[in-house]
């Protein structure tokens, strides 16, 4: 698993590839609390290139955005979410947690 980080005036753009697994989900974790911990308060997450999304990878993300509610700052979106990933998030029941978008400009500019 790969990501890189942009910033942008209203949000920050992580852009990862690869499999997202319980080997690779806590560098993304530590990549989002270090973010929040910075004061960044939306995330727009890229998925244009993930190939596997396991629960554990799942969670990282619930965990992010519950502790962002609980702050009442900010909001995780994703864009180009593959169908395999997105039917997993629909069958958890977490594709009522986020908002999924078609593009980047899109995710982006919900900010």
């Amino acid at each position: 698993m790969e990501f890189s980080i942009t910033e942008y005036t209203h949000c920050d753009l992580i852009d990862i590839s690869g499999r997202i697994d319980s080997y690779t989900s806590p560098k993304i974790a530590e990549v989002l609390k270090t973010l929040l911990a910075d004061g960044h308060t939306n995330i727009v997450i890229d998925m244009k290139l993930v190939t596997y999304l396991s629960s554990s990878g799942m969670l990282v993300f619930v965990n992010a955005q519950k502790q962002r509610t609980r702050q009442d700052r900010g909001e995780i979106v994703f864009s180009n979410i593959p169908d395999c990933v997105l039917s997993s998030f629909k069958l958890a029941g977490f594709d009522q947690l986020f908002k999924f978008f078609d593009d980047v400009v899109s995710a982006v500019g919900r900010f």
